[in-house]
């Protein structure tokens, strides 16, 4: 079982590759030992951990090609191998020599490598808030772990969590247990906001500093000559920067098929989730209704996220390990796993 200790552990580890990896593989020990007749927020929280790491680690860029011009896996696979060597030598790692040469390197698609330590600090910063409260939960009764719940921030935090939590503690009914999912979700999406927003917009900073560093110190007419050739091809490399960076944050893969995050979902509703009879539930829904078209906005990221979760409250696959066992022992053992992670 994960306990706070653990969680302080991986919170810890400095690498934001590995530390990914095992936060994600202790949010599906944590769903597996909640149990419950659905799927409970760990679960959910294991395929969008397990997500984050693709972006973490750089592989979005090999999606993207992929399915941008349909080039075929078998064609990009030494591509994603010679990806995973590097990291495994410590490309993302500012402490090794490798990743502070690519510290120093700037273009415009630093952008990449400004989204992916976003996305690396809000996943850190959820399990070390959310997953820490999980793990105190499953080994402590409940009127002292209420008691011992940290000040949230916001602090509305606080109470979402108390009421979720107390939900789990009294054998919720699948409504119940529903809005508990989503009182967490709409804490943790809070928490993140700070993080996708810089993620979101991580291309127009990137534009903004390389042309500050493109033209240092320079006269304004030389400033202005730069900038003028330069723009054609910043301004390609710009808007495939942003493109590939929306791919990525729009992306939920899940066992047995992908999601486009913000497209209709066509799964059906389990018989007991169709009518909300919970009020509270039900004002939720009220509260984030209505369409998605900009995942940066909080509102809307939780009208998406209220659905998957009342779609997919019954899938047990939700529950299906992240990694084998081989992925396991090695990322146990400090080292990136090899092969698909």
């Amino acid at each position: 079982m994960i306990t706070p200790e653990d969680v302080r552990r991986i919170a810890a580890i400095e690498s934001p590759v590995l530390r990914n990896l095992e936060i994600t593989y202790a949010y599906s020990r944590l769903a597996a030992a909640l149990g419950a007749q659905g799927a409970n927020w760990c679960a959910f929280a294991t395929w969008a951990s397990r997500q984050a790491g693709r972006t973490i680690r750089g592989e979005d860029a090999i999606g993207y090609v992929e399915q941008r011009l349909k080039v075929q896996r078998a064609w990009l696979h030494p591509f994603a191998a010679l990806g995973r060597r590097l990291l495994r030598h410590g490309l993302f790692d500012p402490q090794s020599r490798i990743g502070r040469l690519t510290a120093r390197l700037h273009t415009p698609f630093d952008a990449l490598e400004r989204a992916s330590d976003a996305v690396a600090r809000g996943n850190r910063k959820v399990f070390e808030e959310i997953g820490y409260e999980f793990a105190r939960y499953l080994r402590t009764d409940l009127d002292p772990f209420l008691a011992g719940l940290r000040d949230g921030d916001p602090p509305d935090g606080q109470r979402l969590l108390r009421s979720a939590f107390t939900r789990y503690a009294n054998d919720p009914s699948p409504q119940q247990m529903l809005l508990a999912n989503l009182e967490i979700g709409l804490h943790e999406q809070t928490r993140l906001q700070p993080e996708i927003r810089e993620a979101m917009d991580a291309a127009y900073t990137t534009k903004e500093d390389l042309g500050r560093r493109l033209c240092p110190n320079r006269r304004p007419r030389v400033r202005r000559a730069v900038a003028t050739l330069a723009m054609p091809a910043q301004r390609t490399l710009d808007a495939i920067a942003r493109e590939l960076i929306t791919h990525s944050l729009m992306v939920l893969t899940l066992p047995g098929r992908v999601l486009a995050l913000g497209a209709p979902l066509d799964e059906p509703v389990p018989e007991a989730l169709r009518e909300l009879t919970d009020a509270e539930l039900a004002a939720l829904f009220e509260r984030f209704g209505g369409d998605v078209r900009d995942w940066s906005d909080l509102d809307q990221r939780m009208c998406y996220i209220a659905r998957l979760f009342r779609a997919f409250h019954l899938h047990p696959e939700l529950f299906d390990a992240p990694f084998t066992p081989a992925h396991v022992e090695q990322l146990l053992a400090g080292r990136i796993p090899d092969g698909d992670l």
